[in-house]
């Protein structure tokens, strides 16, 4: 659990007043810290209680309220943290004693994190996500769930729990079938020798142009048998389509990983659907005999109208699996482990049906509660025009065209001057840095219910909203902190600026605004407050001199709130899967 510093000290003074002088029960007061707020205002505090939430259970008003327990906490005499403490409107106002605080954030530093995360022992939590299938053209809009779900998986370790980050490739299926089926009818002789997974994702789109072509025509019967026996080679794993399928599937698997490696983003666990598919059909079975799936016009599946779900199919009248038979098996292997407490499966909103027939027939079987299970849904990605990205249809930026393109934009735009000064590795990998920070903060940034629309020229504007505006922030931290030393011999703390003072109430926050989107599951949560800290970063670099201070005390606390704002924004950026470059 990540605590917010200033939210816990005042949640502990105020429980051990309630103790004191109202007779509260400690039992009682595990959730006065969580009602502790940042007013909107700081000359109303800069932490607040609101009495009004105690004021049945203690039957007096709430500003009554408010008195007594400011009477009960300075009568224990002078916090630390807080240099005054007033009452107004049944409100319980702290005023932060700066020193202590800056002192508090500076030792947090010393120590590796700015995060006061708790670890929370041996339980874990695993994250699926990055479900590509193979056989098919990668696209802007499959970034989306990556990207999303990678940030969700460092929200939970940033928690204190133990995450397992895992895919589940679709190495399976009928829109296999149709690809291997469709190339070894016409396109066995021109299977390239290079860039054969972008030709896969061309085969894919083409065959589904080729069935659409025969909507209504008898040849259109023929051809859905012919794939429907392609697809139980795949099954048995035998014939000459499963010989096809063996080297197209690693076409796309070493192609999905070159482009997860440019992500950044790795796995703990891979889980394959082929290898789900025999013991899924197993399982079904053996539930069948069992009595627990019955048969519904030759399928097996399970009727769930009970609970407003309708009838679950886990094996067609022919013998084939589907998708919910495999991933029944899959959240069986997931809860094979006893320490994992909660499932996170990340995938699009079109499938909430399907999920919620999963967990459902899962605490139906006895394997977990529904409760343990959780599906975390996004809405999709559309290009420019506001048309959806379709790997069937062939549109939005293919995956592996995206990184090259949008490198070569910021090298173009922002890094071009710099050659000559740098080395052209140098303005490459920077490139590829700003690049990520553009496309996973401009989806992070927009919560998960949104639909986006992808603008790739928007995304990557040095100013507003976007990841290289934080990066730039960042990298002109790193720039004061390079060219301006501090100055030797004793120098006071000195905070002489509403400015000062904003920037170190904006740098406490940051914990509170992890534990925010991690409970939410809300990436977008911590963006803003990235994008805030920026904002009064910049007021403060814009208002407070600090090489021509007008004292050494000055200058030197002044660069530690540089430094201070540095590793927040690295560690922040971080959690969203960005790396943050020293120089822009």
């Amino acid at each position: 659990m990540i605590r917010s510093f200033l939210k816990k000290q005042a949640g502990s003074l105020i429980s051990d007043a309630l103790t004191r002088t109202f007779e509260v029960q400690p039992e009682t007061l595990n959730s006065v810290a969580s009602l502790v707020v940042y007013p909107p205002e700081t000359k109303l505090g800069h932490i607040a209680f609101p009495c009004h939430s105690l004021s049945k259970q203690l039957r007096k008003a709430p500003q009554q309220i408010a008195t007594t327990i400011s009477e009960a906490i300075q009568a224990q005499g002078k916090s630390p943290w807080f240099a005054r403490i007033e009452t107004a409107a049944g409100y319980l106002n702290f005023f932060v004693d700066f020193e202590n605080l800056h002192r508090h954030l500076m030792e947090r530093s010393a120590q590796g994190s700015l995060l006061e995360k708790q670890p929370e022992g041996a339980k874990k939590v695993i994250v699926e996500y990055s479900q590509l299938n193979t056989h098919k053209a990668y696209h802007v809009g499959h970034l989306r769930n990556i990207v999303f779900g990678d940030c969700i998986a460092n929200l939970v370790d940033a928690s204190g729990k133990q995450v397992v980050r895992a895919t589940y490739p679709g190495d399976l299926g009928t829109h296999i079938a149709k690809v291997l089926w469709y190339i070894r009818q016409f396109k066995m002789n021109e299977i390239p020798n290079e860039k054969q997974a972008e030709w896969l994702g061309d085969m894919y789109g083409e065959s589904d142009e080729y069935l659409k072509s025969l909507a209504g025509t008898p040849r259109e019967k023929e051809v859905k048998v012919e794939m429907g026996k392609a697809l139980r080679d795949l099954e048995n794993k035998t014939g000459p389509y499963y010989e096809l399928y063996k080297p197209t599937k690693e076409w796309s698997l070493n192609q999905m990983k070159q482009i997860l490696n440019w992500l950044g983003i790795h796995f703990d666990v891979w889980y394959f659907e082929s290898e789900c598919d025999a013991p899924a059909r197993e399982l079904v079975l053996k539930k069948f005999d069992e009595g627990f799936f019955v048969k519904s016009e030759g399928a097996i599946g399970l009727d769930l109208s009970a609970y407003d779900l309708g009838f679950a199919m886990f094996l067609k009248s022919d013998g084939t699996t589907l998708y919910l038979t495999k991933d029944i098996e899959l959240l069986t292997q997931k809860f094979s482990d006893p320490n994992v407490e909660l499932s996170i499966v990340v995938v699009d909103t079109r499938q909430t049906l399907h999920f919620r027939q999963l967990f459902k027939t899962a605490e139906l079987m006895g394997l977990r509660p529904a409760s343990d299970s959780l599906h975390l849904s996004y809405e999709t990605v559309t290009d420019e025009k506001g048309e959806p990205c379709s790997s069937r249809g062939r549109t939005g930026f293919r995956l592996e065209q995206l990184s090259r393109i949008v490198s070569d934009k910021i090298i173009e735009k922002y890094l071009e001057p710099n050659r000559g000064q740098w080395t052209d590795a140098e303005i490459e990998e920077t490139a590829r840095k700003v690049a990520l920070g553009a496309l996973k903060y401009g989806f992070l940034k927009v919560d998960s219910n949104r639909v986006i629309k992808f603008v790739l020229d928007e995304w990557i504007q040095l100013e507003g909203d976007t990841g290289p505006y934080l990066q730039y922030v960042h990298a002109r931290c790193c720039g004061v902190l390079n060219k301006v030393p501090r100055d030797s011999g004793p120098a006071p703390f000195e905070l002489a600026t509403e400015f000062d003072q904003e920037l170190v109430l904006m740098l406490e926050r940051f914990n509170d605004s992890v534990a925010n989107a991690a409970k939410d599951f809300r990436p977008s949560i911590l963006c803003s407050y990235l994008f805030d800290l920026c904002k009064v970063f910049n007021r403060f670099y814009k208002e407070c001199p600090i090489k021509t201070a007008e004292t050494a005390g000055q200058k030197n606390t002044r660069l530690t709130l540089v430094d201070l704002t540095a590793r927040t924004l690295r560690e922040g950026l971080a959690i969203l899967g960005i790396p943050a470059p020293e120089r822009l």
